[in-house]
C-alpha cells in the first residue's frame, strides 16, 4: 500500500495528514505537490500531496485519497513554500496556492530540446558569475533587456517583475529574438519546457525543472511585497531559492533596497556616467519662502513647466484631507527633533505618533508659536489646477476604473497613477513632504521608490523629460540622492539609520492589528527573545525580535483568541 501525506486545504488547519494511495485512483500521477481530494472529518476537501512513500503511525486506519485533481508544484517549491510560511508566521496552505496552477493542469508538457537565446549578451555574462544574490544597480530608464536575454542564453530562467505590464513587454521583446516565453500564472506549465518564465511577485513559485538563474528586476518595489498573510516579499523569497538551487540571483534596482543591501556584500554599480544619464532632471522646489495656507497648492515654477511641457502627471497620495502643521513665522513644517517626522497636534501640544516625541506648540527652527494647518486633497486639486490650465484635468485615485481619467494631457492623482500611466514627459509631485515624512519607519525608502518610478517615466534626461519636487525640507537625503542621481547618498544614511534605531533590515519586525491583538500579544510580554510595542492609536501592536525568523516563531506559538479578529503582517510596509 503506497501512503502519501497530505495538508488540506482549510482554513484554520495547518497539519498534514496521511492517507493511501487507491490502485484505481486514475488522473495525473501522485508526486509531492499533486492537488488532491480528501475525506476529512466527514467532508471533502482539496489539498496537496507533501511527501510521498511515507510510514504511516502504527494502529491508524488510513482513508484513501478521493481523487487526484491536477499536476502540482514542483518538490523544490513545496519546500520553498513551507519555509515561507514559517518565515511570515502564515499557513502553509496560503502559499501553496500561489504556487498551483488555476485551472487544473491534466498532463505536463515535453522539455523543449533547445532555447534560443539569439545575438550577442554584451559582456553581461560577468553578473552571472558564481551563486547567490547580487545587487546590481541600474538606473531607472535603463533598458534591462540585455540583462535577461544574457539570463535566457543560460538555460531556464525565472524573471520577477513588480507588475504583469512589464512582465509583458519583456515577454515580447525576448520571443522577438527566439527565446522561449512562458508567462505565470496563465501558462502555469510552460516552465516544464524551458526557457523564461516571467510575472509579477507570484512567479517567484513558478515550477520550472533545471532553474538557472533567477533576476528581480526593480526589488525595492512594495508591490513584490504580498498584501495578505502570509506577506512574503519576492525579493527575499528568490534569495532563499537561489541559495537552495545553489544559482544566481541578480536583485535589479535604481536605488537598492536596504534589506537588499543587508542581504549581500556583492553590489555591481554601473558606469557613473552612464547612470546619470539614465536619471531625468529632478527639480527641488523649495517652498519654505511660502506662506503656509495662502499660496495653494501649486508653485510658479510648476505651473509654468506644466503649461510648457507635454503629457504631466501630478501626484498627490491624500484622497480627501490631510493635515500638515508649519510655522506661520519661518514656513518651516513642524517635524520631530531628528527631522524624519512629522508632528500633528495632540492635547498635550505636538506629537510625533511613530516615535512617540512631545513637546509644546513650538517651531524648533525659530521658536515661532504659531502655527498653520496645510489641508490638501486630490479633488480640490484637480478642480484647481483646471482653472490655472484653463483646460480639463483628469483625476485618478485607485478606485478609479482603468482607463478612466487617462485622456487628458495633464491629470492629477494618488501614486496610483504612477502605475497606470505609460511614458509622460512630467511627474510633479505636489506634497512630497507627506511621504517623505510620513509616521512610517520606511517612509524614506518608500519616497524613494516613488522618485524611481517617476524617473522610469520620464525617461533619461537627454529626452527633456523631467520630475518636479515640492518640498520644505529640499535638503533631505532622498531629494539628495535623486537630484544628483547618486543614490548610495541616500542609502548609506538610511543603513546607519536603520541599525540605530534597531529597525529592519538589522531587526525582525511585526504588526498585529485586528480586535483581538491585545489579547493574543499578551503572553508576549513573559518572553525575553521579543519586544511588544503598543498599543498605538488604532490599536495596532508591534512586535520586535533578533530577526524575522524570532519574530515569527513568538507568533506561531500563541493561540488565536476565541473571540476578536487577529492580523498578522510581518515585514509590515506600512509600519
Amino acid at each position: 500500500m503506497r501512503v502519501v501525506r497530505v495538508l488540506p486545504d482549510v482554513s484554520g488547519l495547518n497539519k498534514v495528514f496521511d492517507y493511501f494511495v487507491p490502485d484505481d485512483l486514475g488522473g495525473p500521477p501522485i508526486a509531492v505537490g499533486s492537488l488532491v481530494r480528501v475525506q476529512l472529518h466527514n467532508r471533502r476537501t482539496a489539498g496537496w500531496v507533501v511527501a510521498v512513500d511515507v510510514d504511516p503511525p502504527a494502529g491508524v486506519k488510513l482513508e484513501p485519497l478521493l481523487k487526484s485533481s491536477s499536476v502540482g508544484p514542483t518538490e523544490d517549491v513545496v519546500e520553498l513554500a513551507q519555509w515561507v510560511s514559517h518565515e511570515w508566521a502564515g499557513r502553509w496552505a496560503a502559499v501553496l496556492k500561489t504556487a498551483s496552477p488555476e485551472p487544473f493542469v491534466r498532463s505536463l508538457p515535453r522539455p523543449a530540446s533547445v532555447s534560443i537565446a539569439g545575438g550577442p549578451t554584451d559582456g553581461l555574462e560577468v553578473l552571472f558569475d558564481g551563486a547567490g544574490p547580487r545587487v546590481v544597480r541600474s538606473a531607472p530608464a535603463s533598458d534591462r533587456f540585455e540583462i535577461l536575454r544574457t539570463a535566457a542564453a543560460r538555460g531556464p530562467t525565472l524573471v520577477v517583475t513588480p507588475d504583469q505590464k512589464a512582465a509583458a513587454a519583456f515577454a515580447g521583446r525576448l520571443s522577438r529574438t527566439g527565446v522561449r516565453t512562458h508567462r505565470y500564472p496563465k501558462q502555469w506549465a510552460g516552465g516544464f519546457e524551458g526557457g523564461v518564465v516571467l510575472g509579477a511577485r507570484s512567479a517567484v513559485f513558478a515550477s520550472v525543472p533545471g532553474l538557472r538563474s533567477i533576476v528581480v528586476l526593480d526589488e525595492h518595489d512594495d508591490a513584490l511585497q504580498n498584501e495578505r498573510n502570509p506577506t512574503w516579499h519576492a525579493r527575499d523569497v528568490a534569495i532563499e531559492r537561489a541559495r537552495r538551487a545553489n544559482i544566481p540571483c541578480l536583485l535589479v534596482s535604481a536605488s537598492p533596497s536596504p534589506a537588499a543591501l543587508a542581504a549581500t556584500e556583492d553590489v555591481r554599480l554601473p558606469n557613473r556616467t552612464a547612470e546619470r544619464s539614465g536619471w531625468p532632471v529632478v527639480q527641488v522646489i523649495d517652498r519654505r519662502d511660502d506662506e503656509p495656507g495662502r499660496t495653494g497648492l501649486f508653485s510658479g515654477p510648476l505651473i509654468r513647466r506644466l503649461r510648457e511641457s507635454g503629457r504631466a502627471v501630478c501626484i498627490l497620495n491624500r484622497k480627501g484631507r490631510a493635515v500638515m502643521l508649519a510655522c506661520a513665522t519661518c514656513g518651516e513644517l513642524v517635524r520631530s527633533t531628528s527631522g524624519d517626522e512629522l508632528m500633528i497636534e495632540d492635547d498635550a501640544g505636538l506629537l510625533a505618533l511613530r516615535s512617540g516625541e512631545t513637546r509644546p506648540r513650538i517651531c524648533l527652527a525659530c521658536s515661532g508659536t504659531k502655527l498653520k494647518r496645510l489641508r490638501l486633497g486630490v479633488s480640490r486639486a484637480a478642480e484647481e489646477l483646471s482653472t490655472l490650465l484653463r483646460e480639463p484635468v483628469g483625476e485618478v485615485v485607485g478606485t478609479t476604473a482603468a482607463g478612466e481619467g487617462l485622456e487628458h494631457r495633464v491629470m492629477v492623482g494618488t501614486e496610483a497613477l504612477l502605475h497606470r500611466i505609460g511614458a509622460v514627459d512630467t511627474v510633479a509631485f505636489l506634497d512630497f513632504d507627506n511621504e517623505v515624512l510620513a509616521a512610517r519607519y520606511r517612509a524614506a525608502e518608500q519616497s524613494m521608490t516613488l522618485l524611481a518610478r517617476a524617473a522610469a517615466l520620464v525617461g533619461p534626461r537627454t529626452g527633456g523629460g523631467r520630475v518636479l519636487v515640492q518640498t520644505r525640507v529640499p535638503d533631505h537625503r532622498v531629494l539628495r540622492a535623486a537630484s544628483r542621481a547618486q543614490p548610495e547618498l541616500f542609502t548609506a544614511e538610511e543603513l546607519e539609520l536603520r541599525q540605530m534605531s534597531d529597525m529592519p533590515p538589522y531587526r525582525g519586525l511585526a504588526m498585529v492589528s485586528g480586535a483581538g491583538a491585545a489579547s493574543f500579544t499578551e503572553p508576549l510580554g513573559a518572553r525575553l527573545d521579543v519586544d511588544v510595542i503598543g498599543p498605538d492609536r488604532d490599536g495596532r501592536f508591534l512586535v520586535k525580535g533578533s530577526d524575522r525568523r524570532a519574530v515569527s516563531e513568538a507568533l506561531s506559538d500563541l493561540t488565536r483568541p476565541k473571540e476578536g479578529r487577529v492580523s498578522i503582517a510581518v515585514d509590515p510596509p506600512r509600519a
